[in-house]
């Protein structure tokens, strides 16, 4: 079984492409739990919709554990893929690298990404990211 963890960094992948996922791919919904509830659940739905993203500075990234990120995000994947691609940034920056443009290198760093987190949730996040950005990155550089 692939916890969380798992799915949400495989979600790293994203690092090479263009456009995060979809609203619709979030794990985060509110289900109504009556008729009465349902107009109130939909307008709390909408309001969440329309609002703005939390703006995190990078600052307050680095601390985070894999876990406290995901719940910093929400857990919801397209905030956690801007919290990943700002700490892959952060990394690629610092070491002077890029990433290559495939959609594999993703994928890979994304599976590292989820190993580690799966083996130690309270582990960094950042050096993680750090950690297997940098090994794809360097591995497309020779």
């Amino acid at each position: 079984m692939t916890s969380r963890f798992g799915v949400m960094f495989v979600l790293a992948a994203l690092l090479a492409t263009a456009a995060p996922p979809t609203r619709a791919q979030s794990t985060t919904s509110a289900p109504a739990t009556s008729a009465a509830a349902a107009p109130a659940a939909a307008s709390a739905a909408k309001t969440a919709s329309a609002a703005k993203p939390k703006q995190f500075k990078v600052v307050e990234l680095i601390p985070m554990t894999c876990a406290e990120a995901w719940a910093a995000s929400g857990k919801d994947y397209t905030e956690m893929y801007r919290i990943l691609a700002a700490l892959a940034t952060v990394s690629l920056a610092n070491r002077e690298l890029s990433f290559p443009d495939t959609k594999e290198a993703g994928v890979d760093a994304g599976t590292g990404i989820a190993k580690d987190c799966e083996a130690d949730p309270k582990g960094l996040l950042y050096a993680m990211v750090d950690k297997h950005v940098r090994r794809v990155a360097e591995g497309a550089a020779r």
